[in-house]
């Protein structure tokens, strides 16, 4: 009862938006503490999360990526080709986040799009840093769902099937949804969200990040470049091979850079944003209690208990994609796969409907969280350019609820429910 009431006010605080978010989540794990929900030990061990050494890890390539001149070379040409107009950046931007989200690790693709982004806005007066990067880093994530390595949680979800219906997941089993969702994700943000522009954003001083946009990139540095790039090839062969895992393999990357001397150690731990790296650790030790102590297991249960028996299929098959989708915004997606999946399983075979349907949907409504940025870590890194907590509910939720629906839909047409 108290880590609920404890959880209650911190996201009443961060809707409220009059703390800044970093000292709200620890204020709330100091609550946890004193409280008794856990012990400091326990309190910490957001900070060793992988999220968090990712985050670490990618700041400091990003740094080196920006000091050795590579960010402005990749700036410049998406300048170039979208002639200097913000929707047209989305597109191309977007469209290349979602294609190497769709192979590679999204953290890393959505770091170094973030990157990029905020060098356009610095190097474009008339393109707004907070217009562009929420959007792009959106299509990361839409894209990371067409594949089944382009998001951890499909791999989990791949991995309970296997277990429970003999099959798991295949590599393009999802992709032509994934490329209905990522067309009409995108065209959303295109069509309706960047006509607003600025009125989605809070009235907020720039972050240092947001500063950093203004000023004139450094010159391309050949050694500093060969550095940056090894460091990329050495992280890329480390996610790919699984010999460490993605966290301590970007830690490797931002040490190789470092140590290259594509950026000072000095320099790097001063451009880092050591507010995010708070609020993450703190939110990923919030949400592990959150885990630990089985309310979400009961909130389900109690749900499932409340679902009646004559249901029409497709009305089931919502309410579980639903209940992923609200709940991912609150905890890890793979968190919620572990916990959703199960039921939505074995309420297929109780109500003798096809079980992929499930998997699917489930898998999907979790990965496509993206209306807070407690949904995901390459969401909540995106905190760095400025936005605030309410930022993200007003502009995701028009596209969260259209990509809930289209889930859905495309689930029934490509995976019928009475097969």
């Amino acid at each position: 009862m108290k880590l609920a009431i404890i959880l209650i006010l911190c996201v009443a605080a961060f809707i409220w938006d009059r703390f800044p978010a970093a000292s709200v989540s620890a204020a709330a794990c100091i609550a946890m503490v004193v409280c008794g929900v856990c012990s400091p030990a326990d309190m910490m061990t957001g900070f060793t999360n992988d999220i968090v050494l990712i985050v670490f890890g990618t700041e400091i390539f990003g740094i080196a990526f920006r000091e050795s001149g590579l960010s402005a070379k990749t700036a410049d040409m998406i300048v170039r080709l979208s002639k200097r107009n913000e929707r047209s950046v989305i597109l191309i931007a977007g469209l290349t986040a979602a294609l190497l989200s769709a192979f590679l690790n999204n953290q890393v693709i959505c770091a170094l799009m973030m990157i990029i982004c905020i060098h356009i806005a610095g190097t474009v007066k008339e393109i707004s840093v907070k217009n562009i990067t929420l959007p792009v880093i959106y299509c990361a994530v839409m894209g990371g769902q067409c594949t089944l390595v382009g998001a951890p949680a499909t791999l989990i979800a791949s991995s309970m099937a296997a277990d429970a219906l003999g099959e798991g997941i295949s590599m393009f089993e999802m992709l032509p949804m994934g490329l209905i969702l990522l067309a009409a994700g995108l065209l959303w943000i295109v069509l309706v969200l960047s006509k607003r522009g600025d009125a989605f954003w809070s009235d907020a001083s720039q972050t240092a990040e947001e500063s950093d946009a203004d000023l004139p990139a450094g010159q391309t540095d050949r050694r500093k470049m060969i550095v940056t790039l090894i460091s990329g090839a050495v992280m890329l062969f480390l996610f790919v091979t699984d010999y460490v895992t993605v966290g301590v393999a970007s830690v490797i990357g931002g040490l190789i850079c470092m140590l290259g001397g594509a950026v000072q150690q000095k320099k790097a731990f001063s451009k880092i944003d050591w507010n995010i790296l708070i609020w993450l650790g703190c939110s990923v030790s919030m949400a592990s209690e959150l885990n630990k102590s089985g309310h979400i297991q009961s909130i389900c249960v109690w749900l499932m208990q409340r679902i009646p028996p004559d249901i029409s299929p497709v009305m089931l098959l919502a309410v579980f994609t639903v209940l992923a989708v609200v709940i991912s915004n609150f905890i890890a997606n793979t968190t919620t796969v572990i916990i959703i999946l199960p039921f939505a399983l074995k309420f297929a075979e109780l109500y003798a409907l096809n079980p992929r349907a499930f998997l699917i949907a489930v898998t999907m409504g979790a990965g496509l969280a993206i209306m807070t940025p407690l949904s995901s870590g390459f969401i909540g890194m995106t905190v760095r350019v400025g936005y605030r907590f309410r930022d993200y509910v007003r502009y995701g939720f028009g596209i969260q609820a259209v990509l809930t629906v289209l889930i859905v839909v495309l689930t029934c047409v490509f995976f019928p429910l009475t097969a």
